[in-house]
């Protein structure tokens, strides 16, 4: 059984923490992810500022753009590093 995210928090540095319903926290680092394809509209640090969480995803929006991307794609660049 997967945990539900609760919260995401963006952190300085592109840093995200993920909180969840029981209670494990992960602090993922996107700092070069943000130079790939699929994240590189987070390289804009105020889009990356909004982050928050939905359901099982992570949304970023600025009113302009939206980016959205499932934790467990999140959390599997945890184990790229």
């Amino acid at each position: 059984m997967e945990a539900t995210l609760c919260k995401a928090t963006p952190l300085p540095g592109y840093l995200l923490m993920l909180q969840f319903q029981n209670g494990s926290i992960a602090v993922v680092n996107l700092a070069k992810r943000v130079q790939t394809v699929r994240f590189s509209q987070l390289a804009d640090q105020e889009l990356f500022a909004t982050a928050r969480a939905k359901g099982d995803k992570v949304i970023w929006s600025d009113g302009k753009q939206e980016v959205s991307v499932y934790c467990s794609e999140i959390l599997d660049t945890m184990l790229m590093d």
